[in-house]
């Protein structure tokens, strides 16, 4: 079913523009869930050549089937440690946690060979590009001659409406595949701030002194500002669509429509009253 047939219209109301994501607009979920099931796979058809080699290498006295692990793991856990970190949440990190521990919980508890340790995050990254592909799908944008309706059904529902009326600034961001492939994600901004997120750029010097007693002293100072930036969740703004740019002036036409609106019917009104008077 056609989910812009769905919508409820104002009266004069007419839909402009329906848009879904590109299938490129999260490529970075897409990415992280391959990522997590070729090296697991990698780990399951070449085990004997990946044992073969960790054989001949001598670290801290380990086995080649701890050692085996041990690679394993950090070859999970260090990659979404970067990935928490770019993302400002601890949110990946933990997950890939989660993946080792109950990977070697499985080989610990059952007894089984050690390639059993990538059954938890086989099954995770494809149940993980499976659940990708249904939240891309989720996302329903709604360009009207009066408002921009963003929707998200996925598992629950989140609805953001917005009026032109409330909309002071309107930004557009293409990153290189955007740019390739020709979409992008609009940041319709408020005037209360929606829309807008906080970067905070820092800086710290300082300088110590130590002395013959073993007494030190030092001074620090730093500074830092904050830069706002077009940020929101892809359920409030028109993100990864297709066409941005045209999409961009279709929205800006209309702003400029509502931001003109007041003065015509002001003029309107003053040509209706002298005609009243005459």
């Amino acid at each position: 079913m056609d989910k812009s047939k769905t919508l409820k219209l104002n009266e004069d109301e007419e839909l402009v523009k329906f848009l879904r994501p590109h299938p490129l607009a999260f490529v970075d979920f897409f990415a992280i869930f391959s990522y997590l099931l070729i090296v697991s796979l990698i780990f399951v058809f070449y085990r004997e050549q990946i044992l073969a080699w960790l054989e001949s290498i001598s670290l801290l006295g380990l086995l080649k089937d701890q050692l085996f692990t041990l690679l394993w793991s950090a070859l999970i856990v260090v990659p979404f440690l970067a990935i928490a970190i770019l993302k400002i949440t601890w949110r990946w990190f933990f997950f890939a946690l989660i993946l080792v521990i109950t990977g070697v919980a499985i080989v610990l508890f059952y007894d089984v060979p050690s390639y059993y340790i990538q059954i938890p995050s086989i099954i995770a990254s494809i149940i993980g590009l499976i659940l990708t592909e249904f939240y891309r799908r989720g996302h329903y944008f709604y360009v009207t001659n009066q408002r921009i309706i963003s929707e998200l059904r996925f598992l629950s529902y989140k609805r953001r409406e917005l009026t032109y009326g409330k909309i002071n600034d309107l930004a557009l961001i293409k990153g290189v595949l955007g740019r390739i492939f020709n979409y992008g994600t609009i940041f319709p901004i408020t005037a209360s701030g929606f829309g807008l997120g906080q970067d905070l750029a820092a800086v710290t010097a300082g300088m110590g002194v130590a002395s013959k007693k073993g007494v030190g002293g030092g001074v620090a100072v730093s500074g830092g500002r904050t830069v706002s930036i077009p940020r929101g969740r892809s359920s409030y703004v028109l993100f990864g669509v297709r066409k941005p740019d045209e999409v961009y002036e279709i929205i800006s036409k209309h702003i400029h429509g509502y931001e003109e609106a007041p003065y015509l019917k002001k003029i309107l009104d003053e040509l209706k009253s002298q005609k009243e008077k005459s």
